[in-house]
């Protein structure tokens, strides 16, 4: 036999020997990992010569959770790309004023602005708004008599249907608009007053004609415990405040707000009287007006890698669910809605990996939705499909958390595997923990991708957790060898 045709041979039974010890392993650890009667679905891709390494379950379709952000990533970046930024304008028209939302999620939100102290939120977020009321001001401008708020790059379906309904007020459902601001949510920091109801504190954004009511206590004994919580009317932003406050609040009680562009264009005309400059009206366009078009006074831009890393490194829901509007809205040239996002995440994926991808069926954006569908197969191949020697897959990488960072925060406190970084994305509902990313390698050789999901865990989610850490410690082991 010629000896180069039996070493190529021989490698490729070595090669083969090892894989399949590969998947031995990795069916030990799932097998001997509580799942509480759950199932656990795996996939691994060497992206080098584009060999699965490991299948266990892997092309079932399976609830993502959070996973289903790097679905809408993807998407957002084959159909936007990653030169795409968000273009908020403010344009006059006669006497009056016209915000023109792009979908940019960033907007007012302090934790991306990197805040420490929230006793400055209130004043960060004045200086954030001051340029637009200070242009406005500078064109000489002094009697607005309608601040128009064009939020129609979006429907004005703001809440995807198969959220929890009971959740719908919480942060991590704000509603998504054309136009957002502050993530959507109102924030709270109460303090106790001796014999009467908590104080509300300068809660943000500031809104002089926002009704509150007030049924907190302040009983400051020790056995009297914080149970502080804020409750939001349907359809509007009445709001109640309940509960006890036993101390004070530093970092903000969250409640999600309706209609942010209409409360973003209050608080612009709020901004805007601050400086003498009268506002008769705040309202909105509506659906059927032709393009807004005016004299451009302001333009505020933002680049997509930040609502990349916002949605994958920290898992911000609204960032996930405006990339999945705004690529629809960019496909469609209509109205960005959840439905025609989640049909184009469909097509992205035929188009990248090919249209048989059993299992598949993207609901939103975020992963709050327990109608989302897709296979470890296919989130595994679809982040093989993107080089990250490409400016695309550069973007998609550096949005994902690394251990000891964003929702990994936590995590791989054992993994020590010098040479390797795992790049990856969390997800968590309930029943649902999943993991799914990339392990790079500083000696240049092509990257690993991943996919380990465990649906169904009647239980806690902390041996999901830890199988699939074990799993993606064990592949590095096996590639570094």
């Amino acid at each position: 036999m010629n000896s180069n045709r039996f070493a190529t041979l021989l490698a490729l039974a070595l090669s083969t020997t090892l894989f399949a010890d590969l998947q031995s392993d990795v069916s030990r650890i799932v097998a001997k990992t509580e799942l509480f009667n759950g199932r656990a679905g795996v996939c691994v891709i060497d992206t080098a010569t584009n060999t699965t390494l490991v299948e266990l379950q892997a092309g079932d379709g399976m609830i993502p959770a959070s996973n289903q952000k790097i679905l809408t990533s993807c998407a957002a970046l084959h159909i936007l790309g990653p030169e795409f930024k968000f273009q908020t304008r403010l344009l006059r028209s006669g006497d009056d004023l016209i915000l023109v939302g792009d979908g940019d999620p960033t907007f007012g939100d302090m934790e991306l602005s990197g805040i420490t102290d929230w006793s400055t939120e209130r004043k960060q977020l004045a200086e954030e708004i001051a340029p637009w009321a200070d242009a406005v001001k500078s064109g000489g401008l002094l009697h607005v008599q309608t601040l128009w708020v064009d939020d129609r790059i979006f429907d004005r379906n703001f809440i995807h249907p198969s959220w929890p309904s009971d959740q719908i007020n919480n942060w991590y459902c704000a509603q998504v608009s054309g136009l957002n601001y502050h993530v959507n949510v109102f924030h709270f920091f109460p303090s106790p007053i001796r014999g009467g109801n908590a104080s509300l504190g300068k809660y943000t954004p500031a809104m002089p004609w926002l009704s509150i009511k007030n049924r907190t206590t302040s009983n400051t004994s020790q056995k009297d415990k914080s149970s502080f919580w804020v409750a939001r009317s349907p359809n509007s932003n009445n709001i109640t405040a309940r509960g006890n406050v036993n101390a004070k609040h530093t970092v903000p009680v969250k409640v999600a707000f309706h209609d942010p562009a209409v409360v973003l264009g209050e608080t612009l005309a709020v901004a805007l009287r601050a400086r003498g400059i009268a506002v008769d009206s705040v309202k909105r366009v509506s659906e059927e007006a032709p393009p807004s078009k005016g004299e451009l006074i302001f333009l505020r831009e933002t680049p997509i890698q930040y609502a990349l890393l916002r949605s994958n490194r920290d898992s911000h829901n609204l960032y996930a669910e405006s990339l999945l509007k705004r690529l629809s809205a960019k496909a469609t040239t209509r109205s960005g809605t959840f439905d025609e996002g989640a049909d184009n995440v469909t097509k992205v994926i035929a188009e990248r990996l090919g249209s048989s991808q059993r299992g598949l069926s993207p609901s939103d954006g975020s992963g709050m939705s327990r109608q989302n569908s897709v296979s470890p197969r296919t989130i595994a191949r679809l982040l093989g499909s993107f080089s990250i020697d490409t400016p695309e897959g550069k973007s998609l990488l550096y949005s994902l958390a690394t251990p000891g960072n964003g929702t990994l925060k936590s995590r791989f406190k054992s993994f020590e595997y010098e040479g390797a970084t795992v790049y990856a994305k969390s997800g968590y509902i309930r029943e649902v923990s999943a993991l799914s990313g990339f392990v790079v390698f500083d000696d240049k050789r092509a990257p690993l991708v991943f996919s380990i999901i465990a649906n169904g865990v009647k239980g806690t989610v902390h041996h999901a957790k830890k199988m699939q850490e074990q799993i993606v410690a064990l592949i590095t082991e096996h590639t570094l060898q």
